[in-house]
């Protein structure tokens, strides 16, 4: 897993909303706040790996 950033993805009508986010911490924060609107939330690293919410979670925790 990359300690450098995570990449938080969400659908948006026809479009979609990319947030680069530099802490696991802002992840998921940002996830949280995306998933409020209904639509469904990837977390990725920088790598494009997708992360489980179970270790950005712990990830965060971290912090």
């Amino acid at each position: 897993m990359s300690d450098v950033g995570y990449q938080v993805y969400s659908k948006n009508g026809n479009g979609a909303i990319v947030v680069v986010a530099s802490s696991a911490k802002q992840a998921l924060a940002k996830a949280n706040e995306l998933a409020e609107s209904g639509n469904e939330v990837l977390i990725k690293d920088l790598a494009g790996k997708v992360l489980d919410t179970a270790v950005i979670v712990e990830l965060a925790a971290r912090e």
